[in-house]
Parts: structure tokens; C-alpha cells; sequence
């Protein structure tokens, strides 16, 4: 089924500039002023400190002053195929930022008229640490301006502290031609206590964003078709006759679809009352868990002895254990990786000896895991983030993914993934991406499905259309897709968190080919990212949380209850999955699972599948059993 080419997919509107799309701009959230209390962190001469960095066949920058009040900078973009980072106006951020902080970079700007091609000017903005080869980024987003001086507000919490001497912000024009004028570059910080609700916003509106969206409606009516079944209950007494007015109750414990999420498992063992709600949580609200480092090979080869603070082989295996006694799918993340690292580096000119590693990282984790794994991501990262791509196998050879993949089969029959970033973003990772897979497929090694990490920045969130095109485009390689790793970072915009994670929950359970939709980070006490989380530190919920409640342990989590009628069946319609049914006859109860998806084929004209299971009632202590068959048709 490809879902981008029904009737109701509506018509795309997203406008592409260097792999970013820049959102609309409307009904500003507060006022838009600069409030009080933010300390300038920058040059309080930025025009004089300022430097820009690129080729003259590029660009052309000078310093101007554009009337009384405007002192900047004149940037003319001279080739539309300028990438941001070739082009780039930079200044010194000379005061103290810490991790947390709450940032406002402050500017004026405006493009020149008739310097490009739609009378818009567009570019990026980012505070980052400069350490070559690593560039950490305190935070990032994008603009666009017209004929008319603006002033721009970009809000957001600092990701780590500043380094003096080396944490510069940016503006960076590159990627169409155009004349950018920018003046009175500020960058305020207003500490960690500030509320990030004050600072000045603007709404960013994402195609398809809106509440009465036609693609989200058309999305929720496939799900009622795709993810859901017909249960019933049939009650019958010990010869057979049906049993009226039998109490039935079904409640869904566990989606087929997994919905889930990444966990530490020190997190999950460690004998304390954190650890306790932990537990608590991840039991109530996710149907499976991926460790987010533990089977790594850093953390299974670490965590062998069981003396580390952050990695025990013991606090693993239980962690599986755990999550296998709820009836929790499992993730395994991952066998090979494709970037590289510091043991492959030192090993650059040892091609066997890097294969040799991943080979025994392989056959360790697999064969100690046996039995507790759903499935495997293969490969992680196959073709990484660095442009040009720089990746293991460039080295080891060509052939290395596919060996480790037969490898894998060679010594487990559970699903094989092959696993990568921004699939979703137009560019070198997608089109390198989705090309290796299709040269897997050729040399007779088809992965049993894609997994797409699914990161977001709000400088780029394409709507749920754009998401779902994409998908199909891969679900026609492999027809099983998951969303594996989701986070989004909004710059602190909680409001755009929760409506951006509703359209990709719905978006991908919409969507037949998809089977898992994963969170990388479902709590601020985990350390990564903690902006990032559904819950905060103290476990109460964000907009976020709200949205994965509402839909995923709520709308999408069924609960039913009736009684059966004089041919004694109760019936109803429900979310597939693992249920707890609880029978009531005469004052006696009795409790069962059943999985609508453990069914087998039958051949009848409905052409549907047929779960049924009998299990015995007891009507009271002296008198015949009931029998209850549990029936789920599609």
C-alpha cells in the first residue's frame, strides 16, 4: 500500500534551501520584546569582531552601517550550490554560558530587493564550540526576512557550557543566492531559572500542523482499518450451550505495534526508589525497550566483569529478563557500526583486525542473548554524517556489511535491521542510505527491515506528508519500517514538541510498513538531552508526555466490557496486541491473556485470520466447567 499516492494525500508545500525547510511564521506565542535581565555574552562592538569566513568566488561580505541604530555586516551569496558551513559571518562569545542556560541570540536583518530569486532571504543561525574536528553546537535554528528590516529571536536553552576562546556565534548565508543585511547581533543570556515561556517566539507552522489538518484525518480512519481487529468472546457451559449474560472485560496490555522506548539498564536494576519508578513507568507506558548503550560493544565487552558505575553485564541480562516476563518486545542495538571510533582508529591500518572485532562483538552478544532479543540492528550508521562519508567499510572493504549480516544469520533466526539517521531529510545520508540497501538486496543479502532513527531539529520538520512519501519510497526495498531513535528538539518550544511527536506517532502507526515507533529519551533524569524528554526529572509530564499518553496508552490502548448476549458472545473492536480478559459467571472470575496475533491461517471466504483459545471456567465448586473460546478476526 503506498499511502503518499491515495486520494487524500494532500498537495506538498514544503520549500527546500540546503537540505532545510523554513516553517511559516504566524501568531507570534508573546510579545515580540526583549525582556529584561539578559546579559549580552558577546562583543558589545560585534560588527568590529566579527569575521567572515568563506571564498570570495562564494560571497562577498563588508562591514556597514545601514543607518543610526544599524551597525552589521552586507552579505551578497554569489552561487546557489554554497553550502551553510562554507559561508559563515563569526563572532566571539566572550561571557560565561552554562549547560541549561536560557539563551536569546537577537537581530536585526533583511534581504535585499530582487537579490534572490523569490524576494526572500533565508540563512542559519548556531552558537557552536569550535574544536576541530568536533563542533558541539549550544543551539541552532534558521530564519527568513524580506524586503523590510526584522528583527529575529532565536530562543533556546544552551546544550553544554561555553568554551572560552573557542564558542562562537554564526550566521551563515550559504545555499542561495542573495543579499543578506544583518545588524546588532546580540546574544542574551538570562541563566538557568529563567522561563524560556517568556522569551519572545514565533509560532513555527509546519505543513500539516494545523488541527484540522485533511492528512491526519485521513491517517486516524487507516488506523481504525490497519491496527485494528474484531475480538470475540463466546461463553459456552460443559455441553456446549451458550451462557447469557456473562460479565467480559478486555483491556489491552501490550500493542502488537511497538511502541517503545530506550532505557539504561543500571537504570532499570539498581536497588533503589528511582530505580523503582523507573520501572514503573517504562512498565506502564511502553510495550518494548532497545538499551540505549548496554549491547554495545563498549558496554557488553565493559560490563563483562560487573565492577563499572555505568555498564554490568548482570544489570543487562536482568534488564532483558525483566522486560521478557511482562511480555515487553526487545530491540537489540547493535552488532556493527559504521563510523568510526577510537579502537577502530587506532586499528585504521589493521582492516582484519577491525573485522576480526566486530566479528566476536557479533557472536558474544548474539549467543548471550539468545532467546531475550526480538531483533537485531545489523548495522548502525552505515553510511554515518560525515560529509564526504567516512566509514569502516571504506576501509575493511566494500563486502564487510554484508558478511556481518550473514554472519548474524549464520547464528540467529530473529528479524536482521539495518539502521541509519535523517532519513527523512533530502540529501547524502538518505540517497547514500538508501542506495547501499539496494546493493545488499543485489548481492542476495536483503535486510528484514529498515530502521529510521529519526532525529529532528525544528530548523527541519517536513510535515507528516513528506514523512510518509518518504517512507514509501523505502517500504518499496524492504516492507518493514520502524522509527527506532525519535527525539525532537525545538529550542525549549514545548507546545511544538507535542504537536511535532503527535503527527510522527500518528504519521508511522498510519502507515502499514511500520512496526515499532521508538522514543531515544522518554526522561530528563536519563542526562542525555534532557530538553529532549516526555518527563521531567520530577516525573510529572510535558505536553509531550500528554500527547503519548492521550494516544498511546489511551485512544490507542483498548478497554472493553459487556456481557454476552443469548448466543453467549460478547464482541468489540480493538488495538492488536497482548489483552488480559477477565470472565465473570455466578460470582466466579476467571483471568486470561490472549494475543489477537497469534493466529493461523484458515481458508474460508473472509479470508481472515482466526486466534481462538479454550480454557476452563469454573461456574462454582461443585458444578461442570465453562469453556471460553477467544476469537480475533481482521
Amino acid at each position: 500500500m503506498t499511502i503518499a499516492n491515495t486520494p487524500s494525500f494532500g498537495k506538498r508545500i514544503i520549500r527546500h534551501c540546503w537540505s532545510l525547510v523554513f516553517l511559516a511564521i504566524s501568531n507570534p506565542i508573546v510579545a515580540r520584546t526583549v525582556p529584561e535581565g539578559g546579559r549580552n555574552v558577546l562583543a558589545q562592538d560585534w560588527q568590529q569582531s566579527a569575521v567572515f569566513q568563506g571564498s570570495r568566488k562564494l560571497a562577498t561580505a563588508t562591514a556597514a552601517d545601514f543607518d543610526n541604530v544599524r551597525r552589521g555586516w552586507r552579505v551578497e551569496v554569489l552561487d546557489d550550490q554554497a553550502k551553510p558551513s562554507q559561508l559563515q559571518l563569526s563572532t566571539p562569545v566572550e561571557g560565561a554560558v552554562k549547560s541549561g542556560d536560557k539563551l536569546l541570540l537577537v537581530f536585526d536583518a533583511r534581504c535585499l530587493a530582487e537579490s534572490s530569486a523569490d524576494g526572500l532571504g533565508r540563512g542559519q543561525v548556531m552558537v557552536e564550540i569550535k574544536e576541530p574536528p568536533k563542533y558541539t553546537k549550544l543551539g541552532q535554528d534558521v530564519f527568513e526576512v524580506g524586503a523590510q528590516w526584522q528583527t529575529i529571536f532565536i530562543a533556546f536553552p544552551a546544550k553544554v557550557d561555553a568554551k572560552p576562546g573557542l564558542t562562537h556565534a554564526m550566521v551563515m548565508p550559504g545555499g542561495r543566492r542573495q543579499t543578506l543585511e544583518i545588524a546588532n547581533l546580540r546574544l542574551l543570556n538570562y541563566g538557568a531559572d529563567f522561563d524560556m515561556a517568556k522569551l519572545p517566539r514565533p509560532r513555527l507552522e509546519y505543513p500539516g500542523r494545523s488541527p484540522d489538518a485533511p492528512w491526519r484525518k485521513a491517517a486516524l480512519d487507516r488506523i481504525e482499518k490497519i491496527r485494528t481487529t474484531s475480538i470475540r468472546v463466546e461463553v459456552v457451559d460443559a455441553s456446549g450451550n451458550p451462557v447469557a449474560d456473562a460479565r467480559v472485560g478486555l483491556e489491552l496490555k501490550r500493542h502488537a505495534f511497538a511502541f517503545g522506548t530506550a532505557v539504561k539498564a543500571k537504570f532499570l536494576m539498581v536497588p533503589d526508589e528511582g530505580a523503582a519508578e523507573y520501572r514503573r513507568m517504562v512498565d506502564k507506558y511502553f510495550s518494548s525497550i532497545v538499551l540505549e548503550n548496554d549491547l554495545k560493544p563498549f558496554g557488553w565487552e565493559g560490563g563483562a566483569a560487573n565492577k563499572g558505575n555505568n555498564y554490568r553485564r548482570d544489570w543487562t541480562m536482568k534488564s532483558l529478563e525483566w522486560a521478557k516476563e511482562r511480555g515487553m518486545w526487545v530491540r537489540g542495538h547493535y552488532l556493527c557500526w559504521g563510523p568510526w571510533e577510537p579502537w577502530s582508529k587506532e586499528l585504521k591500518d589493521q582492516p582484519e583486525a577491525i573485522k576480526a572485532r566486530i566479528m566476536n562483538h557479533l557472536a558474544s552478544v548474539l549467543e548471550g542473548t539468545a532467546g531475550l532479543i526480538a531483533e537485531w540492528d545489523v548495522v548502525n550508521h552505515p553510511v554515518g554524517w560525515s560529509d564526504p562519508r567516512t566509514t569502516v567499510d571504506q576501509v575493511v572493504g566494500a563486502d564487510l556489511y554484508a558478511e556481518v549480516f550473514k554472519a548474524a544469520r549464520a547464528k540467529t533466526s530473529v528479524p536482521l535491521w539495518i539502521n541509519e539517521d535523517q532519513v527523512f531529510r533530502p540529501g547524502r545520508q538518505q540517497e547514500e542510505f538508501y542506495q547501499l540497501i539496494k546493493d545488499l538486496i543485489a548481492s542476495g543479502v536483503r535486510p528484514d527491515g529498515i530502521g529510521n532513527q529519526a532525529h529532528f531539529h525544528s530548523s527541519y520538520l517536513p510535515g507528516a506528508e513528506e514523512l510518509l512519501r518518504i517512507s514509501d519510497r523505502f517500504a518499496a526495498l524492504v516492507p518493514h519500517l520502524e522509527i527506532t531513535e525519535f527525539d525532537v528538539d525545538t529550542n525549549g518550544d514545548e507546545e511544538l514538541q507535542a504537536d511535532w511527536l503527535r503527527d510522527c506517532l500518528i504519521m508511522a502507526y498510519s502507515h502499514p510498513a511500520y512496526r515499532a515507533f521508538i522514543l531515544w529519551v522518554f526522561w530528563e533524569g536519563t542526562g542525555y538531552k534532557p530538553d529532549l524528554a516526555l518527563w521531567r526529572k520530577d516525573w510529572t509530564e510535558k505536553p509531550s508526555g500528554k500527547v503519548w499518553r492521550e494516544l498511546v496508552n489511551e485512544r490507542w490502548r483498548t478497554k472493553a466490557e459487556g456481557g454476552t448476549d443469548p448466543k453467549g458472545i460478547f464482541e468489540t473492536r480493538g488495538h492488536r496486541g497482548l489483552y488480559q480478559v477477565v470472565i465473570e459467571v455466578d460470582g466466579k472470575k476467571i483471568t486470561q491473556l490472549f494475543n489477537t496475533e497469534d493466529c493461523s491461517d484458515v481458508a474460508d471466504d473472509l479470508l481472515t485470520k482466526v486466534c481462538s483459545a479454550e480454557v476452563a471456567l469454573e461456574r462454582d465448586a461443585a458444578a461442570s466447567s465453562f469453556r471460553v473460546k477467544l476469537h480475533s478476526r481482521k
